[in-house]
């Protein structure tokens, strides 16, 4: 009896370690001025909201570490002045890469991070993405920057969002203007309406069922998010 007590326990202990790990997260813009101070001089509330409750979203719910990978406009610390603010008012330590001395973009660094946020430029190494959220970490990126062009932007993100179910169209879809935001998701708790100009369609890619399509406009994916967190 006391044998078998002992396979029991055995075949537990095995059972917990071979459960599969969980992912992190990514939350995907299709434009960047969701963000910009524009977005922010359009629809205030919207993009305040959205941008606190991505960081809730990635740090679970509390104040975070959030690093911004980006020169473009609508991420960056000396462009995107309201969104900066915003953030580190809340309490987030909100981190441009430009000011970190010898920045590498590699895996060891980006876990120094609850979530790091992306907008080309700069072009970076999608399999490093890939293996930040494989191994828990969050990512948001922003399409609709006009750097290379649509079908280059998408093929600079694609790798690595078809990875976890996602894909950005290879066109701009021409939606411009505060557009109205309807979504039960958390995410968008908050958001009556957000700023965009013009941006990369999102859209599913396979049959991920931790991707999610959150707000669209005359069928056009605009906002999305893979999750793979485990439940608490």
């Amino acid at each position: 009896m006391r044998s078998l007590r002992r396979i029991l326990m055995l075949a537990a202990c095995v059972s917990a370690w071979a459960q599969p790990a969980f992912a992190g997260r990514i939350v995907v813009a299709n434009d960047e001025w969701t963000l910009s101070n524009t977005g922010f001089s359009n629809t205030f509330f919207g993009s305040l909201n959205f941008a606190q409750n991505v960081c809730a979203f990635f740090a679970g719910g509390g104040t975070g570490s959030f690093l911004v990978v980006s020169d473009n406009f609508g991420l960056d610390n000396d462009a995107a002045t309201s969104l900066a603010l915003f953030m580190t008012g809340a309490g987030h330590a909100w981190v441009d890469s430009d000011d970190i001395p010898g920045f590498s973009l590699d895996l060891a660094t980006l876990q120094n991070y609850d979530g790091v946020f992306f907008a080309l430029p700069p072009v970076v190494d999608q399999s490093v993405l890939t293996n930040y959220v494989d191994e828990g970490g969050n990512v948001f990126i922003a399409g609709g920057t006009g750097q290379g062009g649509a079908a280059s932007e998408a093929a600079n993100w694609n790798t690595f969002l078809n990875a976890f179910g996602l894909n950005f169209a290879s066109s701009y879809n021409g939606i411009a203007g505060n557009i109205a935001i309807t979504s039960s998701h958390a995410l968008m708790g908050g958001v009556p309406s957000l700023y965009q100009n013009n941006g990369n369609t999102i859209s599913l890619f396979g049959a991920n069922p931790n991707a999610q399509i959150i707000a669209s406009f005359n069928g056009q994916g605009l906002y999305a998010v893979y999750d793979d967190v485990a439940p608490v």
